[in-house]
């Protein structure tokens, strides 16, 4: 799966996302500009996706249904426009951001660690788009929280799987409704990511069961007790600083 390109290029992210978070934090810069970052970032991520992945057959210009903006990271620019000029009720404002930051963070860390670009070269023009963006995911992940705006407690937390839990769900009917035209694996709730993966598989402690449809089963319990257990890992230390918190005042 990773190759020293892949690890020269994950590297370069890293470094890269550190140098843009210390900049926005230093120069205080508001959620407000951050959308407003990460709209140009999405402007850019699409046009680049859409110009570089195109088909032209019998003069129809089509982009597979699989590069649609339905994946867990793709997605995300839908509310970063949606906060940036729709968005005035405060209430959703936090809902959305407190789902976004261990989505933004957590998917686009993924994203980064299992490329499903392919081949992953600095000769192929995709992997810019792709490992570009992704970092930059990351960094709106990270920032959310420095900027102190959301208040991260265990109602938001219930709040994020629920959403989380909802959208993955309804991705089950989006892959059957493209299937047909390109195999589609929106939240990755078809198959697996990346084939012989040790724990996202469709088999059960190594026991791969006949009926192919009670692995793919067990392979959604086992991807939707990941999801949960990352983000409730992203939410403890704030729920452990205001446990702390609580507890200093009543004492």
């Amino acid at each position: 799966m990773f190759t020293s390109t892949h690890f020269l290029i994950l590297g370069i992210c890293f470094v890269s996302a550190a140098i843009i978070l210390y900049f926005l934090k230093k120069k205080h810069v508001n959620l407000e500009k951050m959308m407003t970052i990460m709209v140009i970032v999405t402007i850019f991520s699409e046009l680049g996706k859409v110009f570089a992945r195109i088909e032209v057959i019998d003069g129809r210009a089509l982009l597979a249904s699989e590069f649609l903006p339905f994946h867990l990271c793709s997605i995300q620019l839908f509310f970063i426009w949606y906060l940036k000029f729709f968005c005035k009720n405060k209430k959703v404002q936090d809902t959305l951001l407190a789902f976004m930051y261990p989505t933004c963070f957590l998917g686009g860390l993924m994203a980064l660690l299992i490329a499903t670009v392919n081949p992953v070269s600095f000769a192929n023009p995709e992997i810019y788009e792709y490992f570009g963006y992704h970092m930059m995911m990351v960094v709106l992940g990270l920032y959310i929280p420095l900027t102190k705006q959301v208040d991260f407690n265990f109602k938001t937390l219930v709040k994020t799987g629920a959403l989380l839990l909802i959208m993955f769900f309804f991705t089950i009917y989006l892959n059957s409704m493209f299937t047909h035209l390109t195999p589609t694996n929106f939240f990755y709730s078809a198959f697996p990511p990346l084939e012989n993966l040790p724990y996202l598989n469709f088999t059960f402690f190594g026991y791969i069961f006949a009926d192919e449809k009670i692995g793919w089963i067990v392979y959604l319990i086992k991807l939707i007790f990941l999801g949960l257990v990352l983000v409730t890992l992203s939410y403890l230390p704030f729920l452990l600083k205001k446990q702390i918190k609580e507890s200093s005042i009543v004492a």
